[in-house]
């Protein structure tokens, strides 16, 4: 996820946070400190009311992180691959290499975060009870992790696909009909509705209970209906390209220009003919790079008929490599999601094509619509 850093590693996954958690942990700290905890509990000293909110709010977020575990190490379990968990604005994700190769495994997967959050919920309410007896702060944390806990495993379950609860759905159908295409379509329909009941219902609380909370609903709602529409893209790319490989999708027509040529005569003689956005920069043999209609929009008019490609290329060492035989799977895991618009398919130190984005996009579509 664009916009993270990753400060350390549980289970050998990266842990990022996203910038946006900052602004949903103040706004939870001082929701805690400032009303919530006054409110149930109005004899605590002040710096007490900040001290467990501050605290309260961490161990929220540490119940998000064990919950993405969760999914994680089941996912680590049935062979797929985690690649790293986001904290952001609307809880946490697990980033992973592939989708589930069966209908249980998926189910498995989904439901193992809710499960971890309702465990959660259970040791909690432990500390709540004991801490009755013990100290109200306590008490107060493990009161509130414990019902926020139940209320996140209730949330994630709901049908609102890619939520848990809209991969528990396609699981399900996907085993009763063994058409996972169509799994796909059914929950990603009705996630789609479901985030559009989400925004109309945060209309209706903003207008007749309270505007921040219709706002930030309608937000939430507005935040799964385009995940759940991205996902169906995602799906609809990688089952497109099913049993390709990186050979059936590379372009083997490019060009390899020197990289002392101007770029005002690359953009007149060469990018026009390929019909292409890049082509190599070197020998196809040692390759330097590859030059591309962006790279090229970056230099000024004036400046193109004196500044050698060379110095507008993205180095091969920044360009993810392939090679013929890669299935169309470990193309897109090499994309990485939208990080990486170009590879270079090589044969040994030959460099015999090009993947673009845009045409795995465009054949993608084509054959997932073939196929309905």
């Amino acid at each position: 996820m664009t916009g993270s850093f990753y400060p350390g590693r549980i289970m050998g996954i990266p842990i990022g946070v996203h910038y946006s958690w900052f602004a949903v942990f103040i706004l939870i700290f001082v929701t805690l400190a400032r009303y919530v905890f006054p409110e149930l509990y109005n004899d605590w000293s002040a710096p007490a009311y900040w001290v467990v909110g501050f605290f309260t709010s961490l161990l929220f977020f540490a119940s998000l992180i064990f919950h993405e575990l969760a999914h994680s190490f089941v996912a680590i379990r049935k062979g797929i691959e985690v690649k790293s968990i986001t904290l952001f604005i609307f809880g946490g994700a697990a980033k992973i290499a592939r989708e589930a190769a069966s209908p249980g495994a998926e189910l498995v997967m989904s439901v193992a975060g809710p499960v971890s959050s309702l465990f959660l919920a259970g040791v909690f309410a432990v500390i709540w009870i004991a801490g009755e007896y013990i100290s109200e702060p306590v008490a107060a944390v493990g009161f509130y992790l414990c019902w926020i806990n139940i209320v996140l495993a209730g949330f994630n379950m709901l049908p609102g696909f890619p939520m848990d609860g809209g991969r528990v759905l396609r699981s399900i159908i996907w085993w009763r009909t063994g058409d996972y295409r169509k799994a796909t379509r059914v929950a990603t329909v009705v996630g789609e509705a479901f985030g559009g009941l989400l925004i109309l219902g945060g209309v209706v609380i903003g207008v007749f209970v309270y505007w921040l909370s219709g706002i930030w609903t309608s937000f939430l709602g507005g935040f799964i209906f385009v995940i759940a529409l991205a996902n169906q893209k995602q799906t609809m790319l990688r089952e497109g390209l099913r049993g390709l490989t990186a050979g059936d999708l590379m372009i083997s027509d490019c060009y390899a220009v020197h990289p002392e040529l101007d770029l005002e005569t690359l953009v007149k003689d060469y990018l026009p003919p390929t019909k292409h956005r890049c082509v190599l920069v070197g020998e196809r043999e040692r390759p330097l790079g590859i030059i591309t209609v962006e790279d090229v929009k970056q230099v000024p008019k004036r400046r193109r008929s004196s500044t050698p490609v060379s110095n507008a290329m993205t180095p091969v060492e920044k360009i993810g490599v392939v090679y013929p035989d890669d299935d169309s799977f470990t193309v897109l895991e090499k994309m990485g999601g939208d990080e990486v618009e170009l590879l270079l398919v090589m044969a040994g130190d030959r460099a015999i094509g090009l993947i673009e984005r845009g045409r795995l996009r465009e054949l993608g579509r084509e054959r997932w619509k073939s196929r309905q």
